[in-house]
């Protein structure tokens, strides 16, 4: 009988307070579906950028070179992807477009 009363009581006081008492049940259970920020759960971004690399000397396009790289985000995802388009020494890149993200 002194659980029933108990179970009341709780019952009551979080209708009392507008339902902000979370069940003793329920406090340390994780749903599959539950946000990944609120598990801590960070995605990695993956991209494939695609950028023009340009003679200096002559301003002309040599060759077009693709890179990938990763992220927390879709833009860091992309960033890194453009740092990583090999350029050498001599020439610059230039038009970098992104060709996939996943």
């Amino acid at each position: 009988m002194k659980k029933l009363r108990s179970a009341l009581a709780v019952g009551a006081m979080t209708l009392a307070l507008g339902g902000l008492l979370a069940p003793a049940a329920s406090a340390g259970t994780m749903t599959q579906d539950a946000p990944r920020a609120e598990t801590g759960i960070q995605r990695t971004w993956h991209a494939t950028v695609q950028c023009q690399i340009v003679r200096i000397s002559d301003n002309n396009v040599v060759k077009v070179e693709r890179a990938d790289g990763t992220g927390n985000t879709q833009e860091k995802a992309v960033q890194d992807a453009a740092r990583n388009v090999p350029v050498p020494q001599g020439h610059y890149k230039r038009h970098c477009d992104t060709k996939r993200i996943w």
